[in-house]
């Protein structure tokens, strides 16, 4: 496939100060994403338009499977910008998708396992080593297939059966291997790959990390050290032995006693047949496997879970707040159904008395029915229900296209009170939310023009977490959204705060209680 396409058939690109930008666009009847690439930026931290070029290059290179984003077109005509156009991943991040501290079926994580490493497989037949294997990177088509995406760090380390060692250190810490931080001395990113896709599989299955870094500075690693892996404590005691077998077959230290891809191939955990895959590994039952994928996710709202929380005094540090009026999307999976637009904000705010209070919720109760048919098609209304409601949802047309995002709520509240509600619990976990009084907006002009509250922080770990909080309403309807959008960060971690700024927020949550 190949385009001509300019600039200027695009939006205007707004002012952002981040190195990379993305949207999507229609060209003529499908919808590709657009990445764009700031040329001073990327020139003022030392890297040059070739360095660019050489991740397409290598990118276009490996771009050829079902399980890794593809790239279509790039250009570096634009003075400004350079950009690339590439698949785009409609069922958002799969990590999204998963409960921390609990994980997915482990049928599933086998599911998603095996074409991680079908993925990383291909890359390392074709001389890759992809080098950066997190969540970040790995995101969903509609089908619930899994695409492994971003090769800023990739490397061509094997040509002609020769090896050549990679000697910068890169990556997440928690999904680094352990040689790395050696890595000055010279490491074979290939086996690096390898523990990386171990420490995703961990993840799977347990919605947690092993350890925050592989170096004895960790406690948790060290314990893992200490029992040469045998390690008898939660998580790794929830898992069964099989998949027991092969993590410690994968997240061996020593890179001569760690499993090749064709000894992970021979494993019997990982040649079990699995009810979600065709011969081929891909998805055989999308809607099966959206409803599966989806099973542990819960948010509960009763009182003993709020106590427990606030047991919890930990606050985030947050790297600078701000309420903005335009949405920093940067990551493919932020871009899903949220068309760039112009936000313009009316300038008095409708303050509700408590007698029009009374009418707007008399008024919703002919609009409940209209109200609960709406929110049962979409699947973040899941992780709200018990499993005794969850057979009056729409399950059947449910699927990952409109689960791109599971990071929302809904609310039937005036909008006074929902603003007041999420921003003093914002500012309980200590995201300040100085500003938001210069921008407000009314009932009516919330239709056309959402509120966005940009979030910036440090996660547990001390890494950056960014994206923000929109507030929109539905179409037809007094029926707010608020979605919490990350365009940066470890999609774990952004759902841990989604779920502690919802249960401080519990009284704004829309749930039918039928």
């Amino acid at each position: 496939m190949s385009f001509s396409l300019r600039l200027s058939q695009l939006d205007p690109l707004p002012q952002l100060q981040d190195v990379e930008y993305a949207k999507f666009i229609k060209y003529p009847d499908k919808i590709f994403a657009v990445k764009f690439v700031n040329r001073a930026i990327c020139h003022r931290s030392g890297m040059s338009d070739d360095d660019i070029g050489r991740e397409v290059l290598i990118h276009q290179h490996c771009s050829k499977h079902p399980n890794i984003i593809k790239i279509f077109s790039f250009s570096g005509d634009h003075p400004k910008w350079l950009f690339m156009v590439m698949e785009l991943a409609t069922g958002g991040d799969l990590f999204d998708k998963i409960e921390p501290d609990i994980g997915v079926d482990e049928e599933i994580s086998h599911f998603y396992f095996r074409q991680l490493i079908n993925a990383v497989e291909f890359l390392h037949n074709r001389g890759v080593a992809h080098r950066d294997i997190k969540p970040e990177n790995i995101l969903l088509d509609n089908s619930g297939n899994l695409k492994l995406a971003d090769f800023g760090l990739a490397s061509v380390y094997k040509k002609k059966g020769s090896v050549r060692l990679c000697y910068t250190p890169c990556g997440s810490p928690p999904y680094m291997a352990p040689e790395l931080e050696h890595g000055d001395q010279g490491y074979n990113p290939g086996f690096s790959d390898i523990w990386s896709c171990g420490v995703v599989l961990f993840v799977l299955l347990t919605g947690e990390t092993p350890w925050e870094e592989p170096t004895i500075r960790d406690p948790f690693y060290r314990n893992f050290l200490h029992n040469n892996g045998n390690v008898l404590t939660r998580p790794w005691n929830r898992l069964s032995l099989p998949a027991l077998s092969i993590l410690r077959a994968v997240l061996r230290p020593e890179v001569d006693e760690r499993s090749s891809i064709s000894q992970i191939r021979n494993h019997i955990w990982f040649n079990k047949v699995n009810k979600f895959a065709t011969e081929e590994d891909l998805c055989k039952d999308g809607a099966l496997l959206t409803v599966s994928l989806l099973e542990n996710l819960h948010i509960g709202l009763k009182d003993e879970e709020l106590i427990q929380s606030s047991l919890d005094d930990n606050k985030y540090d947050s790297i600078q707040q701000t309420f903005v009026s335009t949405q920093p999307v940067i990551d493919m999976a932020a871009m899903i159904n949220d068309e760039i637009e112009d936000h313009v904000f009316a300038q008095s705010q409708q303050v509700l008395s408590e007698r029009e209070k009374e009418l707007h919720f008399k008024s919703l109760d002919t609009e409940r029915e209209t109200i609960f048919k709406a929110v049962s098609k979409d699947p973040a209304i899941l992780q709200f229900s018990s499993s005794s409601r969850r057979k009056n949802l729409d399950l059947d047309s449910m699927n990952l296209s409109s689960a791109e995002r599971l990071t929302r709520f809904f609310s039937i509240l005036p909008l006074d009170s929902l603003l007041s509600i999420v921003t003093s619990a914002l500012n309980t976990i200590g995201i300040p939310t100085s500003g938001i009084d210069e921008y407000i907006v009314s009932e009516t002009s919330l239709k056309s023009h959402p509120i966005y509250i940009s979030i910036q922080i440090l996660d547990r770990r001390k890494v950056p977490l960014r994206g923000s909080l929109k507030i929109s309403r539905v179409e037809n309807l007094s029926l707010k959204k608020i979605d919490f959008i990350k365009t940066r960060g470890d999609p774990l971690e952004w759902r841990r705060l989604f779920k502690r700024i919802t249960l401080i927020s519990r009284e704004a949550v829309f749930i039918d209680d039928e």
